[in-house]
């Protein structure tokens, strides 16, 4: 999951696979698609469920570590990301109800060590 860093060496290591976000509000709008839909269960119980962004999807499918720019980053603690997003039922937007929370967890997080990410 990420790269490991031993605070005893000066090598930083290589970023090429590593995506930097400044704050867990960036990251959180960056993984969660800006919508939620309706969707029917197997006893054909209706449910609200949002979904990962299609940008967060390809990084994982690519093997990118992610890190967030904050020593004490709740999102990597919790390693979930929460956001209230509005809901959809068949590409259309139903706006006879308020915009519903969305908790997904998060693959590849990996924590921040200020002293060897700041140029």
């Amino acid at each position: 999951m990420g790269l490991r860093i031993n605070k005893n060496t000066k090598i930083k290591p290589s970023t090429d696979d590593i995506l930097f976000f400044e704050s867990d509000e960036e990251f959180t709008d960056f993984c969660i698609a800006p919508y939620a839909e309706i969707k029917e269960g197997k006893n054909g119980t209706l449910y609200v469920a949002g979904d990962y962004s299609n940008e967060y999807k390809k990084c994982i499918e690519e093997g990118k570590t992610f890190i967030i720019k904050d020593e004490d980053s709740q999102v990597f603690k919790r390693q979930c990301v929460c956001k209230r997003v509005p809901i959809y039922n068949n590409g259309v937007r139903v706006t006879t109800r308020e915009d519903t929370p969305v908790q997904l967890s998060v693959k590849n997080l990996d924590e921040y060590f200020k002293e060897f990410w700041e140029k």
